[in-house]
């Protein structure tokens, strides 16, 4: 790999891995060898350098960044200091991950969107008794659907400055207390200690509106109760190996209860990102063979789909992931993509379009958090006109950006006037 030493910001690597100018058929890689393969072309196209141009302009701490065209490599970047290999905290793509688990037993027949939480645990025991005689909402949760889950409109709402609340039965914290965040206990713990605590975890506002849910278990006790896995046993038995992916190269932090973080907690390397970015781009195949299958296309499709409106311009909500459309915001080249993302611009993007697949991770410190990146990494890698063709195999004319276009990402927040709006979204993905 070509290491260069780069800043770079999230618009940067998006508006540097977008290349051709008219749609490309998604080309199926197999996403079961260890390493994804390289193009010839790897770091020597106009998209790559493009990409380390807004690297070097950008004042991100960027660890590493990758795109990803027709399963290939075209364009990647490694920070000196990072060792691309280990896991890092990939923060709310997390979240992403739970949508293709709960997409996966939908696909199996053991679960379904309009399944309500009282369904999944209707008989569910805890240490003093039934669940729901635990749960201080329990007619509101009820009620509440795995789609109004997965679209952030279920009407549970969590505001981070978390006041007034109780333990639960079962010794966990509810949600409404005041939290100590040098507390271990408390870390470990968020979102829920145990399922009655996951249930009693987050405030009850108004069904059908969309608010973000920063940090909630009950997803991943959904798989629990319906596969008899925890989310990382279902992932390891069903998705790590079709993926390349080996279970101990991976980190997954747990609650006290032995159950992975269903809102956060993940830790990839780049490559485990991408190939996780690949397999939507494929249309949930790890590969060309009858077994190689994942996920269902018409899931992908619904997850790809817009089901909720944050009411930020160009943006909507799928089932866990963003969806953008660089032609609301004045940016038609761009196009639309989806992406999954989490704290500080981690994120993975898809474009079905231009069949690529863009992602990057970023330092999160208290002194310096990105916020704004995701959007910048989509206007130059998804841009039409940057190409990740080798200079001496583009002798073709490229097209020039849609009138209007400025693949600059600090002219198209200005221009646009959406500032607040993105930042509101990216903080959304805070966890």
């Amino acid at each position: 790999m070509m290491f260069r030493r780069h800043a770079i910001t999230f618009a940067a690597l998006v508006a540097a891995a977008a290349s051709c100018v008219t749609a490309a058929p998604t080309t199926i890689v197999d996403l079961s060898s260890s390493d994804l393969e390289y193009s010839p072309s790897h770091n020597a196209n106009p998209g790559a350098d493009a990409l380390f141009a807004t690297i070097d302009s950008s004042q991100d701490p960027i660890r590493n960044a990758l795109v990803l065209e027709h399963g290939k490599v075209v364009a990647s970047y490694v920070r000196d200091d990072v060792n691309e290999e280990l896991p890092y905290p990939v923060f709310s793509i997390t979240k992403s991950w739970l949508s293709l688990l709960i997409g996966m037993l939908i696909d199996d027949g053991a679960l379904s969107l309009d399944e309500t939480l009282g369904e999944v645990f209707y008989d569910k025991r805890c240490i003093n008794g039934i669940v729901w005689e635990y749960v201080d909402e329990a007619d509101f949760v009820k009620n509440v659907t795995i789609q109004e889950m997965l679209t952030m409109s279920s009407g549970l709402v969590d505001l981070l400055d978390l006041t007034s609340g109780s333990d639960t039965p079962d010794g966990g914290v509810d949600g409404g207390m005041e939290m100590d965040w040098s507390d271990p206990y408390v870390l470990a713990n968020l979102g829920g200690a145990n399922l009655t605590d996951a249930l009693n975890y987050l405030d009850v506002a108004t069904k059908g509106e969309f608010s973000y849910v920063y940090t909630s278990q009950i997803l991943g006790y959904v798989v629990l109760e319906r596969s008899g896995l925890t989310p990382r046993q279902f992932a390891s038995e069903r998705v790590f190996p079709l993926l390349g992916i080996d279970d101990n190269a991976i980190e997954w932090d747990e609650n006290y209860d032995d159950m992975q973080h269903a809102f956060s907690g993940l830790h990839l390397n780049q490559e485990q990102m991408a190939k996780f970015g690949q397999l939507y781009l494929q249309r949930g195949l790890a590969g060309s063979s009858p077994n190689a299958r994942v996920i269902s296309e018409e899931w992908v499709e619904a997850t790809s789909s817009a089901h909720a409106y944050p009411g930020w311009p160009g943006m909507t909500y799928g089932y866990l992931f963003w969806l953008f459309n660089g032609a609301s915001i004045g940016f038609p080249s761009v196009g639309e993509f989806y992406c999954a993302q989490g704290l500080g611009s981690q994120t993975i993007c898809i474009h079905e379009k231009l069949d690529r697949v863009a992602v990057m991770q970023v330092d999160v410190s208290e002194e310096q958090l990105s916020q704004t990146a995701q959007l910048s990494l989509g206007l130059v890698v998804f841009n039409e006109a940057t190409s990740f063709e080798a200079a001496s195999d583009a002798n073709k004319e490229t097209e020039e950006p849609a009138e209007g276009d400025d693949t600059s990402g600090s002219a198209f927040l200005q221009s646009t006037g959406i500032l607040a709006g993105l930042m509101a979204a990216c903080l959304s993905s805070i966890l």
